[in-house]
C-alpha cells in the first residue's frame, strides 16, 4: 500500500513527533503483529512499515497495541539499517511514541524548521448559542438551544483554522488554558506532540470530558489550519484519495414536543399522557419530508418505558418503511428497565439501542438476555474500554465515536481503528453543532469510513441559525453534502457569530 504524502515527510504526514523514542535492542519482526497484539501474554511486536501493510497500517498496529498494553518497536528496514534504515525507523517511532528495535544509541531526530509558516501566532476562543428549532428533551437535558465554544487558530502565514467544542464555561475555561501553551507551536508538525503533552495516558488527563473536549475543539482547528495551508481538504490529510460525497445522516428527535419551552417537572407531567407522544412521531414526519431523511434518533427522557414504547410505535406506524429508528435514553434506565425497554421494542426492527443502560457489564447482561444490536458513546471512553467489550463478546457493538470524547481527530481516527481490528463496528456520534463541526464530520465519515454501516449523527436540520448562510450545509434526500475547500471547506460569518455571542472573545496572546 502506498499512501499519498502530500509532499510532507513520513513523520510530518503521522502528525509529527511526539517523543524522542528508546531503543529496545535489535529484534525480529513479529509474524502477524496484529493478531500477536490479541494474544494474551503479549507485551512487545516488533514491525515495519512494509509488514504492517504501509504508514497507515503502521499507525493502526501503534493504536492497537496502546489499547492493548503491548509495546510496539519499529524495525529499521534494509539488511543495513545504517544506510537509511536506522534514522527512518527513529522517525517513524517518534511519531507513533512507539520504541525502536536496534541498539542504541538513535541517532538524533531531525531538528523542526525555525520560524515555519504554520507556526501557531494566535487563537481566539469565543462561546455562543444556536438556537433550536423545537425544544430539546432527553435524559440529560431539556433545552431550546445548545451552548458551543469556537475555537479561531491563525498561523504565522495568515491562515485561519476553525474548531468547536462544548459550550459550558468551564469547558471554555479549559480551552482558554490549553491554548496558552499553543501560541509558537507548528500546527503541522507538532499535532502529536500536543496531543502526548495535553495527556500520554488517561490519567494525565485531569479535567475529564472536559479536558477531552476542550483540546478536541484546539485540534481540530490545527488539522483545519494545517490542511488549508497545504491546500488539500480535512479528509486528504486524513488519507482520503477520492473527492467529496453526500454522506447519509441520522436525525436526533427530542423525546417529546410540547410545542413550548418547559422546565423538567413540566416535561414529566406532559409525558404522563400518552397520547401525545405521537406528537414525536409528527415532528420527524416534517423532517422526513423537508430533507428526505430515512434515520432517526429518539432521545429518551427515560421517565418510563411506556412512553418510549409509545413513541417509538408511532414513529414505526409514521414513517415511511425502512426508516432506520435508533432508541438513546443516554444510559438512564437500569439494566431491568433496559431489558424491558428492549423486550417491549422488539417487534419494531430498532437499528440498535444506543446506551440503553449506564455500563458494559449492564450490555453484556442485554445482550444474555436476547437484546439485539446495542450501540454505546458513553460506555466507550478510552480504547481499554474497546478492548473489554470485545473480551466480553459484545461482538458486534457500535462504537459511537466523536473528537470530542475521544479527544481529538487523531484519537477518534485510532480508537475506531481500533474498534474495527477487534471485530466492532465504529460509527460517528454528533450532537447539534455548528457548521464547523458538522462540516468536519462530513469529512471525517467518508475519509475514516465511519458512514459505511449507519449513518453518521448529524443535528444541522434542527437549528434555527448557525455561523454560515443557509445553503453551505445541505441535506436532502437524507444525504448531508458540505463545502468541498480546503481544510474543512468554510469560515464562519463574523456577523453571524456576533449575532449568537454569548461573551466577548478570549484571544490569546491578549492584542
Amino acid at each position: 500500500m502506498t499512501e499519498s504524502l502530500l509532499g510532507l515527510e513520513e513523520a510530518t504526514w503521522l502528525g509529527g513527533i511526539a517523543a524522542a523514542p528508546r531503543a529496545i535492542g535489535a529484534a525480529g519482526l513479529t509474524p502477524d503483529p496484529f493478531a500477536a497484539c490479541l494474544a494474551r501474554g503479549t507485551t512487545l511486536v516488533v514491525a515495519d512499515a512494509e509488514s504492517a501493510g504501509g504508514l497507515a497500517g503502521l499507525r493502526d498496529l501503534a493504536a492497537l497495541a496502546r489499547a492493548l498494553g503491548v509495546t510496539l518497536a519499529v524495525r529499521p528496514q534494509g539488511e543495513k539499517s545504517g544506510a537509511g534504515g536506522l534514522p527512518r525507523a527513529v522517525a517513524l517511532a517518534g511519531a507513533l511514541d512507539a520504541a525502536v528495535a536496534a541498539e542504541g544509541p538513535l541517532p538524533a531526530l531531525p531538528a523542526a524548521p525555525r520560524d515555519a509558516a504554520t507556526r501557531i501566532e494566535r487563537i481566539t476562543v469565543q462561546r455562543i448559542a444556536l438556537p433550536l428549532r423545537h425544544l430539546y428533551v432527553s435524559s440529560m437535558y431539556c433545552t431550546p438551544k445548545q451552548d458551543r465554544t469556537l475555537v479561531c487558530i491563525r498561523l504565522a502565514d495568515g491562515t485561519e483554522g476553525w474548531g468547536e467544542t462544548n459550550g459550558t464555561p468551564d469547558c471554555a475555561a479549559r480551552v482558554v488554558a490549553i491554548a496558552r501553551g499553543w501560541v509558537g507551536r507548528d500546527a503541522l508538525r507538532d499535532r502529536a506532540a500536543l496531543r502526548r503533552s495535553f495527556a500520554r495516558i488517561s490519567f494525565d488527563n485531569r479535567h475529564g470530558r472536559n479536558g477531552l473536549a476542550a483540546y478536541a475543539g484546539l485540534d481540530l482547528a490545527a488539522w483545519d489550519a494545517a490542511a488549508k495551508h497545504l491546500g488539500v481538504t480535512l479528509a486528504a490529510l486524513l488519507g482520503q484519495a477520492g473527492p467529496l460525497r453526500p454522506v447519509e445522516v441520522a436525525c436526533p428527535l427530542p423525546a417529546a414536543v410540547p410545542g413550548r419551552a418547559m422546565d423538567r417537572a413540566e416535561i414529566t407531567a406532559h409525558m404522563a399522557d400518552l397520547s401525545l407522544a405521537p406528537r414525536v412521531a409528527e415532528l420527524a414526519a416534517g423532517i422526513a419530508a423537508a430533507h428526505g431523511i430515512r434515520a432517526f434518533k429518539y432521545k429518551s427522557a427515560a421517565t418510563g418505558i411506556d412512553w418510549d414504547i409509545a413513541a417509538l410505535t408511532a414513529l414505526r406506524a409514521t414513517l415511511p418503511p425502512g426508516t432506520r429508528l435508533r432508541c438513546d435514553p443516554n444510559g438512564a434506565y437500569s439494566p431491568e428497565e433496559a431489558r424491558r425497554l428492549v423486550a417491549g421494542t422488539a417487534a419494531l426492527d430498532l437499528e440498535f439501542h444506543e446506551d440503553p443502560t449506564d455500563a458494559l457489564e449492564g450490555f453484556a447482561r442485554l445482550r444474555e438476555a436476547g437484546a439485539g444490536r446495542l450501540a454505546s458513546n458513553m460506555c466507550l471512553i478510552e480504547p481499554p474500554d474497546l478492548v473489554a467489550a470485545h473480551r466480553l463478546g459484545l461482538t458486534d457493538l457500535v462504537v459511537l465515536g466523536d473528537i470530542f470524547y475521544w479527544g481529538g481527530i487523531a484519537g477518534l481516527r485510532d480508537a475506531s481503528a481500533v474498534a474495527a481490528r477487534l471485530g466492532l463496528t465504529p460509527s460517528l456520534h454528533s450532537f447539534y453543532e455548528t457548521a464547523v463541526a458538522t462540516a468536519a464530520n462530513w469529512q471525517m465519515a467518508q475519509a475514516l469510513g465511519l458512514d459505511a454501516h449507519h449513518p453518521m449523527d448529524c443535528g444541522v436540520t434542527s437549528l434555527a441559525e448557525d455561523i454560515v448562510a443557509p445553503g453551505v450545509l445541505t441535506v436532502r434526500d437524507g444525504r448531508l453534502t458540505g463545502p468541498a475547500g480546503q481544510g474543512i471547506g468554510l469560515a464562519p460569518d463574523p456577523a453571524r457569530i456576533a449575532a449568537l455571542a454569548l461573551a466577548d472573545p478570549v484571544v490569546i496572546p491578549a492584542p
